[in-house]
């Protein structure tokens, strides 16, 4: 994966908004089953990896969702499904800009996407938007460096190792 470059070792250092800091690593890889752990979690989540391609494991166990792809188109669109809360939920995905640069804690990065997810809820059939929607920055050679939302959060990468 060109913009989330997954193996055993590697890690990857948040600062959110409220200066409080955590770590998400790769764990193990199995086949094509990545296991990852994030430091304010006690689970570790899993990520599949199918040729160029990322699924994202939403909520519900054994439940992948198309998350990132290192062919992406700009204006490009995917819905990734999943319940919370008893609720049929989507995150709505647009591609939203490719190739750009993007300052985060000091450094600049090239050659980055950003993704926006939408936040909808299925309310007796119909999608229903939240209005909530959260942004992914994604470097290429790098991994996500910046997640901000419509709510005001946000999580910039300070530092990350890569083997």
């Amino acid at each position: 994966m060109q913009y989330y470059p997954l193996a055993p070792g590697n890690s990857w250092a948040y600062k959110q908004k409220d200066d409080s800091t955590y770590t998400n690593a790769v764990v193990s890889i199995s086949g094509n089953m990545v296991t990852m752990q994030n430091s304010t979690v006690p689970t570790p989540s899993r990520v599949k990896i199918e040729g160029h391609t990322m699924y994202n494991e939403m909520v519900d166990k054994d439940n992948f969702q198309l998350w990132l792809k290192d062919d992406l188109q700009q204006g490009e669109t995917w819905d990734a499904p999943f319940t919370a809360n008893g609720l049929n939920s989507i995150m709505a995905f647009t591609v939203k800009e490719i190739g750009i640069h993007k300052e985060v804690e000091g450094k600049t990065y090239s050659d980055v996407v950003m993704l926006e997810a939408e936040s909808k809820i299925n309310m007796n059939g119909n999608l229903i938007s939240t209005q909530f929607f959260t942004q992914y920055y994604y470097a290429n050679g790098v991994g996500l460096i910046l997640t901000t939302s419509s709510l005001g959060d946000e999580h910039a990468l300070l530092r990350f190792e890569l083997h």
